[in-house]
C-alpha cells in the first residue's frame, strides 16, 4: 500500500480545462502547442489530477480556468508534480495549485460538500 501524501481529500469531477503554458525553465519542445485541453478527473482545494495525451514535463507551470458544475469558476496556476502512464496514449498528471485564492478554495470545499450530499442520498 502506498502512503497517502495529499493534504486534502480528492473528489471526482468530470470537466475539461485548457492549460496555457507560461514561462517555464523546462524543455517544452515535446508539447504540440502552448494551449491544450485536458480531462480533469479529480480535484481538491490544493490541486487536481487530469489525463492528457500530451507529454508534459514535471515542474512546469500552466495558467488555467477551472469551471465547477455549479458554474463557479476560478483562475489559477498549476505546477505539474507527478505523472503516471495510463495506457499507450494517455498519461495521468497530478498538479498543485500555485497562489490559489482562499475564496476559490472555499468554492471547491462547497462543491465537495454538495457532491457528498448528492452521493449520500
Amino acid at each position: 500500500m502506498t502512503e497517502e501524501r495529499r493534504k486534502s481529500n480528492r473528489m471526482s469531477i468530470d470537466v475539461k480545462i485548457k492549460l496555457n503554458a507560461i514561462r517555464n525553465s523546462g524543455d517544452l519542445s515535446g508539447l504540440n502547442k502552448n494551449e491544450f485541453n485536458v480531462e480533469v478527473i479529480n480535484l481538491s482545494k490544493d490541486g487536481m489530477a487530469f489525463k492528457s495525451s500530451e507529454d508534459i514535463p514535471i515542474h512546469t507551470f500552466y495558467d488555467t480556468t477551472v469551471v465547477l458544475w455549479t458554474g463557479e469558476q476560478f483562475q489559477t496556476v498549476v505546477e505539474i508534480v507527478r505523472k503516471d502512464s495510463v495506457d499507450e496514449e494517455l498519461v495521468l498528471y497530478g498538479c498543485r495549485f500555485i497562489g490559489i485564492m482562499p475564496a476559490d478554495q472555499l468554492k471547491i470545499q462547497i462543491y465537495e460538500m454538495l457532491n457528498d450530499r448528492s452521493i449520500n442520498r
